[in-house]
């Protein structure tokens, strides 16, 4: 009776273990769910999570909350990319935290903007939820009229540039001090992510962050600014920024990117591996193609490109096509284009080597390369030079044998 006992609770036990499942939780929360924000800041919070639960959770987000300010959750390392969900392990060691971001618009008016964050397994069995706000304080701005006599004065005779890309745009700004007493006036600048900028006196190049400017007086400077390798070509905006005494001052610009011009020429051998060289050979009067390639290793097309040839006197040189209206950049055409060069070397050419130069002149760039051509003499003329030697070997042989009778 007592082990038939015994065996019921361990059948007893058995079963309510088996019927217990895995433990699940997980917290979800930021450490300051309610800041304030001054004007011409972005939110940036960090938000944790941690899995209280036995195994790995999948878990994915949503954000309610005003759409303009462009609220999303970024991962924390860099560089930033925003995400919808994240896997996480359990455990408070393999805490996970990622950012909350968001910008208020420029409209946005001061007061108090919420945010609702929702975390939820991929299951939808557990979830999370949590409120942010955000105090936004707009600037007071006064507009007195003797602040406005007291301000400074952005003044620029080419507000637009327009460069190819990796060049540097320079624009000669006047700042203008209309207070009576000298003033240190602070530069900055806001350009693309990636663009460099600085600052330099107009006729000196050391680079600055300040400048003193006198009362009533006024100075120049130089705003140099240089965008990135690889840049696209389009409209960039830029600012400059003129600060002293609590007034500032800006100046929109605008620098245009044109693209990269590089017109490259080159042999078959030198494109695929394998074929003529830039050195060839050629017969004295007899015609020899030579394949030209020609591409464009820019950013932006090459227009109107037409080829010319530096040649010896009375030699003859063609092209096929003779012109091309537009190369487009390698990496949108994936291949060069072939120019058939036609080589004629005059009918009786001395045997040697000959240099000839092929141009291939655009619009916006020109490339040249030297072609060594190496001439042998035409089978006719071997021929009749054989016949030479016959008839100069048959007479010695003659005179040999007269001289030998005697």
């Amino acid at each position: 009776m007592r082990s038939k006992f015994l065996l019921f609770l361990l059948i007893a036990f058995s079963v309510v273990g088996l019927s217990q499942e895995p433990k699940r939780d997980f917290a979800f929360y930021a450490v300051y769910p309610h800041i304030v924000l001054p004007e011409g800041k972005e939110v940036n919070l960090d938000v944790v999570l941690v899995n209280y639960g036995e195994n790995p959770e999948e878990i994915v987000f949503e954000i309610a909350g005003p759409e303009d300010w462009n609220p999303r959750l970024e991962t924390s390392s860099y560089p930033r990319t925003e995400i919808k969900g994240l896997y996480l392990l359990p455990g408070e060691d393999a805490k996970a935290t990622v950012k909350f971001r968001a910008k208020p618009p420029e409209d946005a008016e001061s007061g108090d903007y919420t945010f609702e964050l929702v975390a939820r397994t991929a299951d939808g069995a557990l979830e999370k939820r949590f409120t942010i706000t955000v105090t936004y304080q707009r600037e007071k701005k006064e507009t007195t009229e003797e602040q406005q006599v007291k301000g400074l004065t952005l003044l620029v005779d080419y507000p637009a540039l327009e460069n190819p890309a990796g060049e540097k745009f320079e624009y000669e700004i006047q700042i203008k001090n209309e207070a009576d007493e000298d003033r240190i006036v602070e530069l900055k600048a806001q350009v693309p992510f990636g663009w460099r900028a600085y600052f330099t006196p107009r006729w000196k190049d050391q680079r600055i962050t300040s400048i003193k400017v006198n009362g009533n007086a006024s100075e120049w400077i130089k705003f140099v600014v240089t965008p990135p390798f690889g840049v696209e070509k389009g409209e960039y905006p830029l600012t400059f920024v003129a600060s002293a005494d609590g007034v500032e001052a800006k100046l929109d610009l605008k620098a245009t990117v044109t693209g990269t011009y590089d017109l490259r020429l080159g042999s078959e051998a030198e494109v695929f591996g394998k074929g003529d060289t830039r050195n060839i050979k050629a017969t004295a009067g007899k015609e020899r193609i030579f394949k030209l390639y020609i591409w464009n290793e820019g950013t932006a097309p090459i227009t109107d490109i037409d080829f010319f040839a530096s040649k010896p006197k009375d030699w003859e040189v063609k092209f096929n096509p003779e012109k091309l209206d537009s190369l487009d950049p390698i990496a949108q055409t994936l291949k060069p284009t072939v120019v058939e060069v036609k080589i004629v070397p005059k009918e009786r050419a001395i045997p040697g080597d000959y240099e000839i130069t092929i141009t291939a002149a655009g619009k916006e760039d020109r490339e040249a390369m030297k072609l060594r051509v190496t001439v042998g003499a035409a089978m006719s003329w071997g021929w009749i030079g054989v016949a030479v030697i016959v008839v100069v070997v048959a007479g010695l042989t003659g005179i040999f044998v007269r001289l030998g009778r005697r």
